[in-house]
């Protein structure tokens, strides 16, 4: 015999209603099981991070603590000599037992350099006006192409004995020789001869023909050292003139 109606209608929403609590309980269990391994795993990295974050702040701050000693260390020379750890001297100046550095910064000391490192031009006493030069008019010259005029330095090269005057009209103070005093740029003077120290214990001068003599010999550096930089500061000077 059928059921009624209202019967069969009574057990289909039972029905469903078992089905609807059965699917509600498997999602909350997989929501369970999900949130579970989401809390493991973040767990897991909380833990790695607080144990990887001491040794990481360990070592920033060690770093800073080298740099900041760096910085000290460089800083302290500088302020308290007045010199840098590159080399001895200020960077614009060599002295003579403390390592100095040749300048390039001080023009007429770079202009004598290049002059001797440049072949096409010797000595000539007789003949000094360029290509060739003796040891004075090699200074005037390196003055003159470094912004010097010829009101300070006369319009013709000055020569040993005259140069005293010249130079201190231009700026410069004579000093007693002291090899222990000497900087980049000094202007060593002896009795017939004169040189420019360049800092490393190094002067640059013009010294003679390939005849080792003062004229008569072909025109350009025949030798390599007829203009010339010279290791050790050759001779018994009298005096070096500084810019005051």
């Amino acid at each position: 015999m059928a059921l009624p109606t209202f019967v069969v209608k009574a057990k289909n929403a039972v029905s469903k209603g078992k089905e609807a609590l059965k699917k509600s309980r498997e999602k909350s269990a997989g929501e369970e099981v999900t949130g579970t391994i989401t809390g493991m795993v973040k767990g897991a990295a909380l833990s790695i991070l607080s144990t990887l974050a001491l040794p990481i702040i360990i070592i920033v701050a060690v770093i800073i603590f080298v740099f900041v000693v760096w910085i000290i260390i460089t800083a302290i020379p500088f302020i308290v000599f007045g010199v840098d750890l590159g080399g001895g001297g200020s960077g614009t100046s060599g002295n003579n037992g403390a390592g100095g550095n040749i300048s390039s910064s001080i023009s007429y000391i770079q202009w004598a350099i290049d002059i001797a490192n440049d072949d096409s031009h010797g000595y000539n006493n007789c003949n000094r006006y360029g290509p060739d030069y003796d040891c004075s008019s090699l200074v005037y010259y390196s003055l003159i192409n470094s912004g010097y005029s010829t009101e300070q330095l006369g319009s013709t090269p000055f020569y040993t004995y005259t140069m005293n005057d010249y130079l201190i009209a231009a700026g410069f103070e004579r000093h007693s020789y002291n090899p222990n005093e000497l900087q980049a740029g000094d202007i060593l003077l002896r009795d017939g001869h004169t040189a420019m120290y360049i800092g490393n214990n190094q002067i640059v001068h013009a010294t003679h023909n390939e005849k080792g003599v003062l004229c008569g010999g072909a025109e350009g550096d025949q030798t390599g050292s007829e203009i010339m930089v010279q290791d050790g500061l050759g001779g018994n000077w009298n005096y070096y003139y500084r810019l005051s």
